[in-house]
């Protein structure tokens, strides 16, 4: 790259803010479909980083996921019991979202994409809520007496996760099926 931004470069980052602003409004102003008591709430904000991760890839994505983290806990009401409970509740979890990227291109892309994508936040919040929420930890949950805060933080997130995805893939799937958005929106970035 030369001493100016490449085309290419700035185009990425000016996508990069845009998905993160589309992000933060979904956010912030759509109420979501189900906010769980514990925390957490299942709505559509993931979907413009999805979109964006799956055009540019992995190497960009990692900043637009990073910088969607740090607002997603600034600017979405975030909460957090310490410093560590923020990273990893908010940075690390969505920064972890550019694993979607990795699919960018790919048959499927948008499937696993979204699968990785949802996997890297639930290890997250895993060991956020087994090392840092356990004392919230109720004495059951699903009908099972808990007296592990993995299995807990295991079981709890999961079934967030697996309703994020849910909705994220419904969308992303009714996006696919678009001839015009599949070519103009979702493809890969060269």
């Amino acid at each position: 790259m030369t001493k100016t931004m490449s085309h290419r470069a700035v185009l990425a980052l000016v996508e990069a803010a845009l998905m993160i602003a589309l992000a933060t409004v979904l956010d912030v102003l759509v109420p979501p479909f189900y906010r769980f008591p514990q925390g957490g709430s299942v709505d559509l904000s993931m979907i413009p980083i999805l979109l964006y991760c799956l055009r540019w890839g992995p190497k960009w994505s990692l900043g637009c996921c990073f910088v969607n983290g740090v607002l997603q806990y600034f600017l979405g009401g975030g909460i957090a019991i310490s410093w560590q409970s923020m990273l990893l509740d908010y940075v690390v979890a969505y920064t972890l979202v550019f694993l979607c990227g990795f699919a960018a291109g790919r048959k499927l892309g948008w499937l696993w994409g979204t699968v990785l994508a949802c996997l890297g936040r639930w290890v997250s919040l895993t060991l956020s809520g087994a090392l840092l929420w356990y004392m919230y930890m109720p004495e059951s949950f699903l009908g099972l007496p808990m007296v592990n805060p993995w299995v807990y933080s295991a079981l709890f997130n999961g079934v967030f996760m697996i309703l994020v995805m849910a909705v994220d893939l419904i969308v992303l799937g009714l996006l696919q099926s678009s001839r015009a958005v599949r070519e103009r929106i979702m493809q890969k970035q060269i």
